[in-house]
């Protein structure tokens, strides 16, 4: 044992005598004109070394140097490409005796790199590695100290770079924009082929409105072709602000990258959009996926796609929201060709499933082809925040009242909110080309319930076309194309609607909150216009509108009653008071409407109901939505049905009965006047009453001339 303990002793003070040796007999500070002029044959550019290089011995044997400089050419703004405060490296020794200066790892303090590009595209870093037919040129100059017969060249090594506290400014003076990093922390090991080199870095700093702050670590492979070389175990985190967007923390993870190789990546981040303090949408991302992007750069693929995503603000249509995507995607780089497949979108309860396509350019290009089973716009666009039941009850009877309030005062007033002559911003249809279809099981918008619904829509440069809509609603089948060019303002369209075999009082239920016209039927609508505010869509749009309905009811009005209350204006006679619903049945009506200058006019209105033949003429002015119908009622056959055998007496007469008033609150009247004045078959009924009367009345005197001659004045005056 104790001949080990002085073998060990002994090799011990061996390597110390060596190292005392070599540190006495070799001057680390004869490398510097030979490190500075192999520097200016690689670079043309001067090393300046202010400070001395002197041995470190702790806690490794080391050399160490300070103010060391790379400089720039004359006229940038800064002086130094490259600087630092100072260095460190240790150095191996027994490759000393061979005249090998094998530098271990190098740790840079107080680093700084300048990069500038002046605005005539002239840049520091131009010329600065020399072209092998510049070196072979150039006459080689012996490097200092020159060896001797007697000694070898030195080689020297690298085995790792540590830069601590660096900092770096890249500025480009063409466009006015920098690269700053404020402080930079990195720590690789050697960079050898073939070779896993642990790497870890931490940077801050700003690219011009964008301020960063980063950290990771990886392990990187060189190979002799840069772009073979290989990535693992990349761990990135950090967070990122501008003015108007910020993420407050960002996850990148992922086992290994390589061109042609598939890489499994993890992603999650949280962040906010907004200005200053006041975020209008903030939220958090969560996903994993594959990547691979080919050796040639040309084409990269994304396979199993999975992210989540917690949104809330004001920004979004509800004031929280999950959002879910899942599928594939491939990017032909060279095309700038985006092709999705496999796609399941979710928002919340809505579910879309299909495939798609982008195509990059001045315009981007999007094609899609999605369907879904159910949508429920209504729900998704509503408040999160359930009422209580209570709260409900409630609300709903404080709305109905006031609902109810406001409905009568401006039913008794004639006025209504004045409409928005605004025309809406449709400059982002320009910014963007569209061609997809929607397929839908079922569609659910402002309480309208429509089932198999297909939408296929174009835009190309602004022009919006419909190509094709068609739905299931209310029992019927409804079939809608048109187009809407944003090309020009105010914006112009064009539609084409038919709705067949629906049944039309739920439909005005929901669309326009009315309920008086009730039966199945068919209806065509062909209009077009200039200006999409509302106030342009009223008077601006012009066109036809064609209605048919069988087997329906006007509500509202009971021509039967208005029938009795003609008979008893004719007769003198009470009527006979019959309660009945305030509706007229029908068998068939028919219509059509010319729209021009807001107002809808029709001439051709037709009802045959139960004894009764209707015809109609009138108009409605679309932004006061005022009514001024008169109905020519005529009594064709026995009524024993509706209005009964009062009626059979004004057979053949024609019974005027006008509508006006509101939308919401319509009026109804018999014209008193019109129906006096307009019927022959009455007006001889009425002198042969009047004759028959004043006989009584009169005895022998109603033959006088002169009496019959005031009676006919009195009718007369009674007709006109």
């Amino acid at each position: 044992m104790k001949k080990i303990v002085l073998i060990l002793l002994g090799i011990a003070v061996a390597a110390l005598l060596a190292i005392v040796t070599l540190i006495s007999l070799i001057d680390p500070n004869q490398f510097k004109p030979q490190l500075a002029e192999q520097v200016r044959k690689s670079t043309g550019r001067e090393l300046v070394m202010a400070g001395e290089i002197d041995w470190r011995f702790w806690p490794s044997l080391g050399l160490s140097l300070e103010k060391v400089a790379l400089r720039n050419p004359a006229g940038f703004a800064e002086p130094d490409l490259v600087r630092f405060e100072q260095g460190e490296a240790s150095v191996a020794l027994l490759p000393l005796l061979s005249h090998r200066l094998e530098i271990g790892k190098v740790t840079l303090s107080g680093a700084h790199l300048f990069i500038q590009t002046k605005a005539d595209g002239s840049s520091n870093l131009s010329g600065l590695i020399k072209d092998a037919a510049a070196d072979a040129s150039e006459p080689v100059v012996p490097a200092t100290p020159a060896p001797t017969a007697d000694s070898k060249p030195w080689q020297i090594s690298l085995q790792g770079v540590a830069l601590s506290q660096a900092s770096a400014l890249v500025q480009d003076d063409r466009s006015g924009t920098s690269l700053r990093l404020d402080r930079l922390d990195l720590d690789m090991g050697q960079l050898a082929t073939g070779q896993w080199v642990p790497v870890t870095l931490a940077a801050k700093g700003s690219a011009d409105k964008l301020a960063f702050d980063v950290k990771g670590q990886t392990q990187i492979k060189l190979a002799q072709e840069v772009m073979a070389s290989e990535l693992k175990d990349l761990s990135l985190s950090g967070s990122l602000s501008d003015p108007s967007l910020r993420l407050d923390s960002f996850s990148i993870k992922g086992d290994r990258l390589a061109l042609g190789e598939w890489s499994n990546l993890t992603l999650a981040l949280k962040g906010a959009k907004g200005e200053g303090q006041q975020a209008s949408l903030a939220g958090s991302l969560e996903g994993t996926l594959k990547g691979r992007l080919d050796k040639e750069m040309k084409l990269a693929e994304l396979s199993d796609v999975l992210l989540t995503a917690a949104l809330e603000g004001d920004a979004l249509p509800r004031p929280q929201m999950k959002l879910k995507l899942a599928g594939f995607a491939r990017a032909e780089l060279d095309k700038e060709l985006i092709t999705l497949s496999k796609l399941v979108m979710s928002a919340d309860e809505a579910l879309l499933s299909g495939d798609g396509t982008v195509q990059l350019g001045a315009v981007t290009a999007i094609g899609f082809d999605l369907k879904g089973e159910k949508l429920d716009l209504d729900k998704w666009l509503a408040n999160s925040t359930p009422a209580t039941p209570t709260q409900a009850k409630e609300g709903k009877s404080a709305a109905g009242a006031s609902n109810t309030a406001a409905s009568d005062n401006k039913a008794a007033t004639g006025k209504r909110e004045a409409l928005s002559a605004v025309e809406p911003d449709l400059g982002a249809l320009k910014g963007v080309d569209l061609d997809g279809r929607l397929q839908l099981g079922s569609l659910r918008l402002k309480g309208l319930a429509l089932g198999a619904v297909d939408l296929q829509v174009a835009l190309a440069k602004g022009l919006l076309t419909l190509k094709q809509f068609s739905a299931t609603v209310a029992g019927g089948q409804v079939n809608a194309n048109g187009v809407l060019d944003a090309r020009q303002q105010p914006t112009t369209y064009k539609v084409h609607k038919q709705v067949v075999g629906v049944n039309i009082r739920p439909l005005l239920q929901t669309l326009a909150q009315s309920d008086l016209l009730e039966g199945k039927g068919d209806l065509d609508v062909q209009v077009q216009g200039r200006g999409l505010s509302a106030l342009a869509l009223r008077n601006g749009m012009r066109g036809k509108v064609t209605l048919k309905l069988s087997d329906g009811a006007l509500h509202g009005i009971n021509l039967a009653e208005m029938i009795r209350e003609a008979r008893a204006t004719l007769t003198g006679k009470g009527a006979e008071q019959v309660k009945e619903a305030r509706k007229t049945d029908f068998s068939a009506l028919t219509a059509s409407f010319q729209i021009a200058d807001g107002i809808a006019r029709s001439n051709d209105i037709q009802l045959f109901a139960p004894a009764l033949r209707v015809k109609g003429e009138g108009q409605t002015a679309l932004v006061p939505e005022s009514l001024d119908f008169l109905f020519l009622t005529s009594i064709v056959e026995s009524s024993k049905g509706q209005g009964g055998k009062d009626v059979d007496e004004l057979k053949e007469i024609t019974i005027p009965v006008r509508i006006g008033g509101h939308w919401q609150a319509p009026s109804y009247q018999l014209d008193v006047k019109a129906l006096l004045s307009n019927n022959k078959l009455l007006e001889d009924k009425a002198r042969k009453e009047a004759e028959r009367g004043l006989k009584k009345l009169l005895g022998d005197k109603a033959d006088n001339e002169a009496v019959k001659g005031v009676a006919d004045q009195l009718l007369k005056g009674l007709f006109k």
